[in-house]
């Protein structure tokens, strides 16, 4: 009998795993029935009792029939909104930011209003307020020395007037009167050149005084302060935005459309656009067609004007809807389908009266029809509860 133990054992452990694999064949064929719906009492098979029970109901159930139907082609395509005024503000000369008047969010208004430009912030002036006390010093010094050339002139334009006379008396020398006459003619150049360094000096006058005006920055429109880049303290440089503006009164929508329905597209067409955040659908005005295409993608951009609305925020997700035509589909009502899971059932009733269940893919929803994309023919009748 010790012999026969390893041979007993090892059948004991094949027939075990027979057991084994029987088992799971069986717990995966259940789920397999369990998926496909064997288990719903609903889409189960019926009696025979069951089945002339429907066909003899059949007078009494409300029926529909497949039809077909045209609705106009709508392709959805996604952009962004924008608004049409946007504007990084920044400086025009180096200089620190002593102070800021607006935050992210607030209303600004531009000279267009009539009125005086919102300040948005004010830079240190110091150095440009000595570049202007200078530049004035400058003129009026000049001024003077403008005014006291002009005297020599008039003294040496008569001291050669004097020597011309005595030379012609014989009162004097040729050579001392060509001396009056030289500086004569030095006097006026003195009088051109202060006047130069005059003209000079009131145009450096009137760059620090244009330079000065630079240290207030104001709103260049009307618009929104969308944000703030830079604070107090921050060294301001030309290029380097400090705040970024757009103008909610101007918005639009920035949409990147297929190259392949292009055609249907023209500027001033009425188009509907959608903004999914604010569960809004409205009425927009094709603006501009970019007549350039992204070799990668092979879309163009189209700029669409939106109504003014305060709430739009440069950014948000928007569709615009583009009619491309027609095409035709199958619908019927939408009580008719049943949802069981991740399926979609309908009971036809054919020429004999049998009512047969059906399994449907739908489509698009529209009012009480529902599109059919495969399942029915156009002319069945469907049992509509």
């Amino acid at each position: 009998m010790t012999e026969n133990n390893p041979g007993e054992e090892k059948k004991k452990a094949v027939r075990a795993q027979i057991r084994n694999g029987v088992a799971a064949l069986v717990i995966l064929i259940v789920m397999m029935l369990w998926l496909s719906g064997a288990f719903v009492r609903k889409i189960g098979p019926e009696s025979a009792d069951s089945r002339t029970a429907e066909h003899s109901a059949k007078s009494t159930l409300p029926t529909a029939k497949v039809e077909l139907q045209t609705f106009p082609l709508i392709i959805e395509q996604v952009g962004a909104v924008r608004s049409r005024s946007e504007a990084q503000v920044s400086s025009h000369l180096m200089a620190q930011i002593r102070d800021i008047r607006v935050e992210p969010g607030d209303l600004v208004h531009g000279p267009e209003d009539g009125g005086a430009p919102t300040v948005l912030a004010t830079l240190d002036d110091r150095t440009v307020e000595a570049k202007l006390g200078q530049a004035r010093s400058q003129v009026v010094a000049l001024e003077d020395a403008v005014v006291a050339a002009r005297a020599n002139v008039q003294k040496a334009a008569s001291d050669y007037r004097r020597y011309q006379n005595l030379l012609k008396n014989g009162a004097t020398t040729a050579q001392r009167a060509q001396y009056a006459r030289t500086e004569r003619d030095v006097a006026t150049a003195d009088v051109a050149r202060l006047q130069a360094q005059k003209k000079q000096s009131e145009e450096a006058a009137r760059e620090a005084k244009v330079m000065l005006g630079y240290t207030v920055i104001t709103a260049p429109f009307s618009g929104r302060v969308v944000k703030k880049i830079l604070d107090v303290g921050d060294m301001a440089a030309p290029g380097r935005p400090l705040f970024f503006i757009d103008s909610p009164s101007r918005a639009e929508m920035h949409a990147v459309v297929s190259e392949s329905i292009l055609s249907s597209l023209q500027i001033g067409q009425q188009i509907e656009v959608g903004i999914d955040a604010l569960h809004r659908k409205t009425m927009g005005t094709i603006r501009e067609i970019v007549p350039s295409a992204d070799n990668s993608t092979r879309t163009v951009l189209v700029k669409i004007t939106l109504p003014a609305s305060a709430d739009l925020v440069s950014g948000m997700f928007a569709r615009v809807f583009v009619p491309c035509g027609v095409y035709h589909a199958l619908v019927i009502p939408a009580r008719a389908v049943r949802e069981v899971g991740q399926l979609y059932l309908v009971d036809t009733v054919d020429a004999q009266g049998a009512i047969e269940r059906r399994f449907i893919r739908p489509g698009k929803t529209r009012g009480d029809l529902v599109e059919v994309l495969s399942g029915l023919k156009a002319g069945e009748e469907v049992v509509v509860p």
